[in-house]
C-alpha cells in the first residue's frame, strides 16, 4: 500500500470568480451615484432634523425622514449593483423635484438638481452596463 488512506481526494476543482471583471470607468458610475444618495440623504437628514426642531426651513418638516430612508435604501441598492434601486432614484429624484416646482412654483436649486440628475443617470447606465457584463461573463 503506497497510498495513505486519510489524504484527502485529489479533484481538480475550478472556481469561476465571485465578482466579474468590470472596468474601473463603470465601477466610478455606481460610485459616484452611491456617494450622490448618500450626499442627497444627509442634508435631507439634517434639514429633517432642524424641522423637528421647529424652525421650518426650506419648507421640510419631520415626515421627510421617510424620504431619508427612501433615499438610503435606493442607495444601498445601487452599491449592490441593483438595476431597479438605481432606475427608481433616478425616477424618484425626478418626481419629487417635480412635486417641489408644483408646491413652491420656483425651481431653486437648479445646478445642483442638476448635478444630481447627472449622477444619478449616471448610475442607472453603470449599473446596466455590470449586469451586462456579469451575464457576458457568466455564460
Amino acid at each position: 500500500m503506497t497510498e495513505n488512506p486519510y489524504s484527502p481526494p485529489l479533484a481538480d476543482v475550478q472556481l469561476k470568480p465571485a465578482e466579474p471583471v468590470v472596468p474601473d470607468k463603470v465601477l466610478k458610475k455606481i460610485k459616484n451615484a452611491v456617494f450622490a444618495g448618500l450626499l442627497s440623504a444627509a442634508v435631507t437628514l439634517v434639514f429633517t432634523v432642524i424641522a423637528m426642531n421647529g424652525t421650518s426651513l426650506a419648507g421640510f418638516t419631520p415626515w421627510q425622514m421617510i424620504d431619508v430612508v427612501l433615499i438610503l435604501g435606493l442607495t444601498f441598492g445601487i452599491h449592490r449593483r441593483s438595476r431597479v434601486c438605481a432606475v427608481a432614484m433616478l425616477g424618484y429624484f425626478i418626481v419629487s423635484k417635480i412635486v417641489i416646482v408644483a408646491e413652491t412654483g420656483k425651481f431653486s436649486g437648479g445646478f445642483l438638481s442638476v448635478v444630481f440628475l447627472y449622477y444619478y443617470a449616471q448610475g442607472a447606465i453603470g449599473t446596466f452596463e455590470y449586469q451586462k457584463l456579469r451575464k457576458a461573463q457568466a455564460s
